[in-house]
């Protein structure tokens, strides 16, 4: 089951990351668009995050998590060639909006799939798994853009679709036998399914709003892709008008992972020993450096260094945030924990590129790159405060027991 979630994982955020990285902004750019409506139509395809996480995660607490996995797999099958026939910004926004749906049920529900196995290696197993999601978002950024470059939009999304469909049947053929893949997870969908008679969907919904530590963390990692989805938006952009070809941009939004893909492990692993909460400072201060660092950088030869200084610091929040999340939610809540957690997050990663990119068209990059650094700073600061007040280890979340 590990193997398998690990492997259409890749193959579905390849896809994902393809159909964005760098194409899309420079795609909607040749549609007429300005920078604003750019990071609208960015923010598309994060608002079904916000919609239908947290639902995607209950339902996987419920019914099993095969049937969700899959659902979300036919959007990343099908999404990729609809591009294909977008002729204007708005059409590209509606494409993007529903391309969204698959990354927001299939994000919370595969991480909820290693937690049920993972024991007191949370930490650890779930930053294998993002590691193998990273190796796809890794490579998308330099196919794409090369891609961009010999066949323009056309051949980019033919490549997502293909890399979605091979997702889709590698999942189909896993779970070809009926319970064949019987395990952990299914195991404890039954029990939940039992449980949540007695727990209502509001009801359980918001005793996880009121549970503070999930909701802190949550916060937290809103802040964390604020930044990221507002720099995916804008750096292709910023490096357009320092004359890169888009080739290159894809090349270094994909060096940025290959340090995240062989130290993420290592991340998750210490986080499981050290703690959750000195990785996710560490990690927001590396970001905000980087972030500041970029707003006043001009060369290529520096900006690599620099991205892929902003990947660390994002590998080692990221390889916290989810663990923790992860650690205050119980077994028969863990799903719908880990969905709330990537709600959250796409209301980060909505607002983003949106703010950015008015402020890109006001101001410039730069003063978007200096925002983004107090963001991760103010963010770090936060959770320094608040790793002060708490006890040395978080209890599992008691509302919802």
């Amino acid at each position: 089951m590990m193997f398998m979630v690990g492997f259409c994982g890749a193959l579905a955020i390849f896809s994902s990351t393809i159909s964005k990285s760098p194409v899309l902004p420079m795609f909607a750019a040749q549609l007429g668009a300005s920078n604003a409506q750019i990071g609208l139509i960015a923010s598309m395809s994060t608002i079904p995050g916000i919609l239908i996480s947290y639902i995607a995660g209950y339902l996987a607490d419920r019914y099993g998590y095969k049937k969700v996995l899959i659902a979300s797999l036919l959007v990343f099958s099908s999404a990729p060639f609809i591009y294909l026939l977008v002729y204007n910004p708005l059409q590209l926004g509606a494409v993007r909006f529903y391309h969204g749906f698959a990354t927001a049920a299939f994000g919370p529900v595969a991480m909820a799939t290693i937690a049920a196995f993972s024991g007191k290696n949370t930490g650890q197993n779930l930053s294998i798994y993002s590691s193998a999601t990273m190796v796809g978002r890794a490579l998308a950024p330099t196919v794409g853009g090369n891609a961009f470059d010999v066949g323009g939009p056309t051949s980019v999304y033919l490549i997502a679709g293909l890399a979605g469909t091979l997702a889709l049947l590698s999942a189909l053929w896993f779970f070809r036998k009926p319970g064949q893949t019987e395990d952990k997870a299914a195991a404890a969908a039954r029990l939940n399914k039992d449980e949540d008679e007695k727990v209502s969907f509001m009801k359980k919904l918001l005793q996880l709003l009121s549970y503070k530590p999930l909701l802190f963390v949550g916060i937290l990692n809103a802040c964390v892709y604020f930044s990221y989805g507002a720099f995916e938006m804008m750096f292709p952009l910023y490096a357009r008008q320092l004359d890169i070809s888009p080739g290159l941009i894809g090349t270094l939004l994909s060096v940025q992972l290959v340090g995240v893909i062989i130290l993420k492990p290592f991340f998750g692993r210490a986080s499981d020993k050290l703690g959750r909460l000195p990785m996710m400072i560490t990690g927001l201060l590396i970001c905000s450096l980087a972030f500041f660092s970029l707003a006043f950088t001009r060369s290529v030869f520096v900006l690599a260094p620099i991205i892929i200084l902003y990947g660390l610091g994002f590998a080692l929040t990221t390889a916290a945030t989810n663990a923790l999340a992860a650690d205050i939610a119980t077994i028969g809540a863990l799903g719908a924990s880990l969905g709330m957690m990537s709600t959250l997050m796409d209301v980060g990663q909505t607002m983003g590129p949106p703010i950015i990119g008015g402020l890109g068209d006001a101001s410039g990059f730069s003063a978007g790159l200096v925002v983004l650094g107090a963001v991760m700073f103010l963010a770090a600061l936060a959770c320094a405060v608040w790793s002060w007040k708490q006890k040395p280890a978080l209890p599992p979340c008691q509302a919802i027991e």
